[in-house]
């Protein structure tokens, strides 16, 4: 079955690319995946590392995709620090955080660098993000989608930030498998773990894909949290 996005929330996060922006990310880390993957096993070494940066050709993808768009601007967390990709004033980040789905993501530490850290207290400020008047995602919404994310953007405007808000693309993989990812809003608990809310699927591997996973070992021992996911299907 195809994945459900609730689109009032990606609208109201993502301004008008939030219809688009499910499909675009999921195709965007299965295509990456496969690409790190292939590389992975190109590589005649023990120590091979071509598939642990993904998550950055991930970014790099989406932001070749978006750049010029309505409200999408690329921020550093700090000085000297990796640039984010912030849409409609949330910063959409990229994690892979285990390479087994039997991981509990919510047990697993985000904050293990200053720039992941630096993620939750970009600064708002002016955007730079350019108008797309072509036949870009704003062409493709109903007259009653831009009402809601007009609407929508009335409401988080009374709602001023000091920082960016932060939605977090969580996937468990490895090069034999893209297992499953998640997207939810994020906030960082004091012992460097997140706290998600609104949890959503973006893809669910196949069983034959899960075989390698489901003989891992939990990284808790402890019955899995139940996120209260939504049904799967990709809308629009």
């Amino acid at each position: 079955m195809e994945l459900v996005v609730d689109i009032a929330w990606a609208f109201q996060r993502f301004g008008v690319i939030g219809k688009s922006l499910p499909t675009l990310l999921t195709e965007a880390l299965i295509s990456c995946h496969d690409e790190h993957a292939d590389a992975q096993s190109m590589i005649r070494s023990s120590n091979k590392r071509a598939y642990g940066t993904v998550s950055y050709t991930v970014q790099e993808r989406l932001y070749e995709a978006l750049a010029g768009k309505e409200d999408v601007e690329y921020k550093s967390p700090g000085k000297g620090k990796p640039k984010v990709l912030v849409i409609n004033g949330t910063a959409l980040v990229q994690w892979r955080y285990s390479k087994s789905s039997a991981t509990d993501l919510l047990m697993k530490k985000y904050a293990t660098s200053d720039s992941r850290v630096g993620t939750f207290t970009i600064p708002v400020g002016a955007t730079q993000g350019m108008l797309d008047l072509g036949d870009g995602a704003r062409a493709s919404l109903s007259e009653e989608e831009l009402q809601l994310v007009e609407s929508l953007r009335v409401l988080v405007d009374s709602e001023p930030r000091e920082h960016h808000r932060v939605v977090v693309v969580a996937y468990a993989s490895s090069s034999k498998a893209l297992h499953h990812a998640v997207w939810a809003d994020a906030k960082l608990n004091d012992d460097g773990t997140l706290l998600l809310e609104n949890v959503q699927m973006l893809h669910a591997a196949d069983t034959a894909e899960m075989t390698e996973s489901s003989e891992s070992k939990r990284f808790d021992g402890q019955p899995r949290r139940d996120f209260g996911l939504l049904p799967k299907r990709v809308s629009g």
